[in-house]
């Protein structure tokens, strides 16, 4: 009998990559539908980054304004509700076409290291690449449709 090495023998991404690339096969079967297994998919990837956009090494300058702003009195930038929450925007987004192409765990850890690319934006700029994305901007290009720039911590251009 095949065992499986146990979850703590395994990374985490070796296990997210197994895990979508069983999503990925029951899609293909017609098991389940691609916006399932594509919910899914990007709640993982989001999770990733709950809590921790302050690390998140490039950001938008609206966002190092905001972070430099509440430091500036003590206190974090807003969790939700206001323009200035911060965001852990995925510079890729995994689409259906990767779950019909990508069918090996080798495959999926490899896309999965690129679809975790996150910047940090503003949730006044996040609404505005909502906006680009629906419209079919995707990528990196979507920053330049929305004019926005980034810089490192330390407000450097990056």
């Amino acid at each position: 009998m095949n065992r499986l090495p146990s979850t703590t023998e395994k990374t985490r991404r070796e296990r997210q990559a197994q895990v979508t690339a069983v999503l990925a096969a029951a899609y293909r079967n017609g098991d389940i539908e691609a916006s399932d297994a594509l919910r899914i998919i990007r709640h993982e990837l989001r999770r990733l980054h709950t809590n921790k956009k302050l690390e998140i090494p490039k950001r938008s300058r609206q966002a190092h304004r905001v972070i430099r702003k509440y430091a500036a009195n003590g206190d974090s930038p807003p969790k939700n509700g206001s323009p200035d929450a911060l965001h852990a925007d995925h510079i890729h987004s995994v689409t259906t076409k990767q779950l019909r192409s990508l069918k090996t765990v080798q495959q999926w850890a490899k896309a999965l290291s690129r679809l975790e690319e996150v910047v940090c934006v503003t949730a006044a700029e996040n609404y505005w690449l909502e906006q680009i994305e629906k419209a079919g901007t995707t990528g990196p290009r979507k920053y330049e449709k929305a004019k926005i720039t980034f810089v490192d911590g330390q407000g450097r251009t990056w």
